[in-house]
């Protein structure tokens, strides 16, 4: 299927340059979330996602409102904040079979929402939840698919029943699942949680290799195979379907300037499918990190159609076209410093149009050059990576299978 970008006529490409000059003064909620200003299409497919996501999050709400009144309490507890969730998913088969195995698993069996799926930064190592507990640490993302969210948990489940035969793990894993498919747009696209929180947690979010990790799983769960051979035949095709309809999302989403499609934006509108501003520092751009890792995972896709193949021949001729050569940077440096050695890098994010590195500060400003935002900000992001390499090296053996056909 052709590639077809319609929001990015050259109408919209004027307003997204003049939008990165005009966002310091735009009007965003105190906590730096940009709203969807677009609402989403009054069609029977849009209103029944809009509908189940209500559903599910009225039954995630119900579940802890019931258990803190139960209680007496006046608001629902929270559980231990970690970095992660307090346990490594890279284990052996026996631990899985094991007493410690065993009680993490149940752990985590605690911790998953009534909606199917898990919250990030929650330790789900230390205990199981408690009744009248959140089931996270932070409201904003239960559940999510944030952080490795969800789809940890889920693989792990794969694995503890593949292992065990235990009926409450496949139950378990079923159930996050379906969240993952009926948290997918009608477009393709995930937001960044699920049931929809609003704010730029709406996008379709490829930040953090979000979509890109669940299309991991579908992709895996769809083939059948190893720990996920115990799933029935109408899973898989499900997770088939999902994932053809996210790889299309990530054709159509690739951004267009001048005729050329380039890479992509960090999360993309729900609605138009434009690239869109996430956090005060995170503007309307092109991202360096999350296109590289896309483009690795489209690498990866076997028989990959004509409109992929183009699309990974875009996306890595603009990476190498714009790499920055003969310097560094590291968090404590107020700007890149020469070193003839150092290995090219990117800057996260690229100015659509001019293909300029962007830097954003808390107070939606943005900026040609590091050095000109707080010290908070330019201590406390990563703005420049190195992501490109891997992916340029592996690009090469892959444009030998694949050669670019006019």
């Amino acid at each position: 299927m052709k590639i077809q970008l319609h929001f990015l006529c050259a109408k919209y490409l004027k307003y997204c340059l003049s939008s990165l000059l005009l966002l310091s003064i735009s009007s965003f909620a105190a906590t730096g979330e940009e709203h969807t200003k677009n609402p989403v299409p009054n069609t029977p497919e849009w209103r029944a996602y809009i509908e189940k996501s209500n559903k599910l999050q009225k039954l995630d709400q119900a579940k802890i409102a019931a258990e803190v009144k139960a209680l007496g309490l006046n608001k629902a507890t929270l559980p231990e904040h970690i970095n992660q969730f307090g346990f490594d998913p890279k284990q052996t088969d026996d631990w899985f079979k094991s007493e410690e195995g065993e009680r993490i698993l149940n752990n985590i069996l605690s911790f998953q929402t009534p909606s199917g799926g898990w919250s990030k930064r929650t330790d789900m190592a230390k205990g199981p939840r408690q009744k009248g507990q959140a089931f996270g640490v932070e409201a904003d993302y239960i559940p999510t698919f944030d952080n490795d969210a969800t789809s940890t948990q889920l693989q792990l489940l794969a694995r503890a029943y593949s292992l065990t035969q235990k009926k409450i793990y496949s139950d378990a894993f079923e159930r996050g699942v379906q969240l993952i498919l009926d948290a997918q747009y009608p477009n393709g696209g995930w937001p960044q949680n699920y049931p929809l929180v609003s704010g730029y947690h709406d996008h379709i979010t490829y930040n953090d290799n979000l979509m890109k990790d669940l299309m991991e799983l579908l992709y895996d769960i769809g083939q059948g195979k190893n720990e996920y051979a115990f799933t029935s035949q109408k899973t898989r095709e499900l997770a088939q379907q999902s994932f053809a309809k996210g790889l299309d999302c990530i054709k159509k989403t690739q951004v267009v300037t001048n005729g050329q499609l380039t890479i992509w934006g960090a999360q993309h509108d729900r609605v138009t499918l434009a690239p869109a501003k996430a956090r005060n520092f995170e503007m309307i751009s092109l991202s360096t990190s999350e296109s590289a890792s896309l483009i690795n995972f489209l690498m990866d896709i076997k028989s990959p159609d004509t409109d992929t193949i183009k699309a990974i021949h875009a996306a890595a001729k603009w990476l190498d076209d714009n790499k920055i050569v003969g310097q560094r940077w590291a968090h404590n440096d107020v700007a890149p410093q020469a070193d003839p050695q150092a290995p090219p890098m990117w800057a996260r994010f690229y100015e659509i149009g001019t293909n300029k590195p962007v830097f954003g500060d808390r107070d939606s400003s943005i900026h040609y050059t590091v050095s000109e935002i707080s010290e908070e900000r330019r201590n406390g992001y990563g703005w420049y990576n190195t992501a490109g390499n891997k992916v340029l090296l592996k690009y090469k053996k892959w444009a030998e299978k694949y050669p670019l056909k006019n």
